[in-house]
């Protein structure tokens, strides 16, 4: 048996993919291409649990000469997340403009 490890870097989906069209405006071939994100669970203030997640573009990221690792990549290199937000457990996502 072998232990399956959640990927690191996912590509856009769901809740997060129509609001990053409808509501920012970001063509489907660009999500889809040229933007990735990073994720993790958690829990907002209120008491709901969400997926936080960041997105970014993995160009961006490898002009720089930086691996992603995970979440805390992005704490250390702000200037590389675009967006940034959560996704509700509905599917409802809530994302806003960092770069």
């Amino acid at each position: 048996m072998g232990i399956f490890k959640k990927k690191i870097i996912r590509e856009i989906h769901g809740g997060v993919w129509g609001h990053m069209v409808h509501v920012h405006k970001i063509d489907v071939v660009t999500l889809g291409d040229h933007m990735r994100c990073v994720e993790r669970e958690g829990v907002l203030e209120s008491g709901e649990q969400v997926t936080f997640v960041r997105i970014f573009r993995p160009a961006d990221v490898q002009n720089k000469g930086i691996i992603v690792t995970g979440w805390e990549t992005f704490d250390e290199h702000p200037d590389l997340t675009l967006f940034e937000g959560y996704l509700t457990r509905e599917n409802k996502a809530f994302l806003e403009r960092r770069n």
